[in-house]
């Protein structure tokens, strides 16, 4: 009565690894389609966050599952230290390194945007950029420190931890 079972198939190794290259460059090219899709609606078309709202949850939450499963696979600390073998800059580092080149970036839109906005000579829209940027260092940095640092840390912590979970059976 084993009318649900499935019998073991035999694979091809090759032919998993073609289908898993398949998979991997469609996802590449439906994150691209939607994020064309978010940037056309937003400057093109003038739209809303309403209007966007599914090309969000389709760019961060793919990132999102795909950050959760290689964590609860153990597979993240694996690439980690594949990466960190071959880079000369640390994962970790590199983390830290996008956090600020991100900060400055957000500081300077905001500077600009402050600056052209508000400014009514140029001296003013200086004074406003410089400011404006300033102050949006001093608040993003932290967070977005705390944010992908914290991340980076227990997604490191939780993957190493299922790791040895799994080198124990």
């Amino acid at each position: 009565m084993n009318l649900f079972k499935r019998t073991k198939k035999t694979t091809d190794e090759r032919i998993e690894n073609v289908g898993n290259k398949i998979y991997r460059e469609m996802y590449h090219v439906i994150m691209a389609i939607c994020l064309i899709s978010f940037v056309v609606k937003m400057y093109k078309y003038g739209a809303g966050i309403e209007e966007v709202v599914l090309e969000l949850v389709i760019l961060i939450g793919g990132g999102v599952y795909f950050l959760a499963r290689s964590i609860f696979l153990g597979v993240f600390w694996d690439e980690v230290e594949m990466h960190d073998r071959t880079s000369k800059t640390s994962m970790s580092m590199k983390t830290i390194f996008s956090s600020i080149g991100l900060a400055f970036i957000i500081a300077v839109v905001m500077g600009i945007n402050s600056a052209v906005s508000y400014a009514d000579s140029s001296s003013q829209g200086l004074w406003y950029f410089t400011l404006v940027s300033f102050v949006s260092v001093i608040i993003y940095l932290p967070i977005l420190l705390l944010l992908f640092g914290g991340i980076y840390l227990l997604a490191k912590k939780v993957s190493m931890r299922n790791q040895e979970d799994d080198k124990e059976l």
